[in-house]
């Protein structure tokens, strides 16, 4: 394999990747933007990443119930 085609590969990799992502802008009234800024400051972390690590851990139930389990913020 070339390195030519070893970035083609790479950025299609990216692209394909890319396609399955979410990028959004939230706003949160001031409750839970207080316990996410909150949760954020005990882990040293910025609070998009506590949302970002919520939103990996969401659970939606076959009746369509969302939860996420218990667990523990990771730098």
């Amino acid at each position: 394999m070339t390195v030519l085609s070893s970035v083609r590969a790479a950025f299609e990799a990216r692209r394909r990747e890319e396609a399955d992502e979410l990028r959004a802008e939230l706003w949160l009234s001031a409750a839970p933007s207080r316990l996410i800024r909150a949760a954020a400051d005990r882990a040293g972390l910025m609070p998009s990443q506590v949302l970002a690590q919520l939103a990996e851990r969401v659970v939606v139930s076959a009746d369509g119930t969302v939860s996420v389990p218990p667990f523990m913020l990771s730098r």
